[in-house]
């Protein structure tokens, strides 16, 4: 299957999203939605979703994420973002999810494309070892947050585990 616009992964996406966040964190009451055609503090407002948060810092998130997960769970609250991509994930779509995660920071952060990862990104986080355009998050004792990159096979419609940047997560 091919996808002529971003929009067409959604769906797939967000299925698969909803089955790893639940994989991940149990007994997590977890939404995803399609959050792109809003501003991300906009959505909250108008879905009333602000038990997600611990804060009124979701007011600020004037940003527009593709596909949005909210998540609470007994010692657990926050969000995961996924963006798709239709073409290979660019240094410029890195860059605008890391804006997106340093603004909101998430508990998971992924840019997706049945396209894989361009060779230059590729080459930035392999050859160069400079994982640390995908960190977001450096949380005092704990290893920081990063942007996970990887295919979105459009078959099985979930991620590629075998392409996943950075390696081992």
């Amino acid at each position: 299957m091919k996808y002529s616009k971003e929009l067409d992964m959604y769906q797939p996406v967000i299925g698969w999203f909803q089955s790893f966040l639940r994989g991940k964190i149990r007994r997590a009451r977890v939404e995803v939605h399609d959050t792109h055609s809003s501003s991300l503090n906009k959505y909250v407002h108008q879905n009333g979703l602000q038990s997600y948060f611990d804060s009124d810092l979701w007011q600020t998130f004037d940003i527009r994420v593709d596909v949005t997960a909210f998540v609470a769970a007994p010692r657990v609250k926050g969000l995961a973002f996924v963006e798709c991509k239709t073409k290979p994930i660019a240094l410029r779509d890195v860059s605008q999810m890391l804006g997106y995660s340093r603004v909101a920071v998430p508990l998971y952060s992924y840019v997706l494309s049945p396209a894989g990862i361009s060779g230059v990104v590729k080459s930035l986080v392999l050859e160069y070892d400079r994982i640390d355009v995908l960190e977001y998050d450096w949380s005092s004792g704990q290893i920081p947050k990063r942007i996970v990159l990887g295919r979105w096979d459009p078959v099985v419609q979930a991620l590629d585990a075998t392409s996943v940047l950075p390696p081992g997560t």
